[in-house]
């Protein structure tokens, strides 16, 4: 079984998703794969995080809140299992009541009590692709809570020990970790592995905090790399 992470860049656009679409497809051909998916885009795309966070104002509660910046990626999820459906996978895109994940009442950055896996087993019995909305949680009432910014990375690592997976891929529109800003510094080196205790102390906005800790206090590899070259990417480990 693989699982997979794919950020908002890269499912912004149809071309872009063809990319992602692709690499699921290989995948199963071995493999069930189980996507965790991010909210398409960034400001202005009319279903990324920021996007929808402007549609709210103070007035909202933060149950309100919640369930407004969660639409990202539920739409994520429905419309990327739609088009692997179109490919002929056998694809079933979970709602948050089925992924399992249960936290407090933080709603906008939850803290997770505990992971039930009742209804994951059941359905990768059933289906061949599972894909799962990341960042997207619930607390023990079943409201809609959110794991924080970048939390779809965090998913990916809740779902690994849900299932007893020791690593998950992560993909994005860069390449690796560098050590510092490759866009700033033509020289920038890559790392092919680095530690998690390293990956924290470079502040890299890469990868989230709570993803790489929650992967080292429990073995998970994370293997980070881009959804559009064939680059070897970098291992956290």
């Amino acid at each position: 079984m693989k699982i997979c992470k794919f950020g908002g860049t890269s499912i912004s656009n149809d071309t872009r998703c063809q990319y992602a679409l692709n690499i699921v497809s290989s995948l199963n051909k071995k493999h069930k794969v189980i996507v965790i998916i991010s909210a398409m885009g960034r400001m202005g795309d009319p279903y990324s995080t920021d996007t929808l966070s402007s549609l709210g104002n103070a007035y909202l509660s933060e149950q309100e809140k919640a369930r407004l910046l969660s639409m990202g990626e539920l739409v994520s999820s429905i419309s990327f299992c739609a088009k692997l459906r179109d490919k002929g996978l056998n694809a079933y895109a979970l709602s948050f009541r089925e992924t399992g994940i249960i936290t407090d009442d933080n709603y906008e950055c939850a803290n997770v009590l505990r992971l039930d896996n009742t209804e994951l087993l059941k359905l990768i019995d059933a289906y061949d692709v599972l894909v799962i909305c990341g960042y997207v949680a619930m607390n023990t009432i079943g409201e809609i809570t959110t794991l924080g910014r970048g939390g779809s990375d965090y998913t990916a690592v809740l779902i690994a020990k849900m299932l007893g997976i020791d690593e998950v891929e992560i993909y994005t529109d860069v390449d690796g970790i560098y050590d510092s800003d490759p866009k700033l510094n033509i020289h920038a080196k890559r790392y092919h592995e680095i530690s998690y205790h390293h990956m924290l102390a470079l502040k890299s906005r890469v990868l989230n905090d709570k993803c790489v800790e929650y992967a080292q206090e429990n073995k998970i590899r994370i293997h980070l790399k881009s959804t559009f070259s064939n680059e070897k990417g970098t291992i956290v480990s």
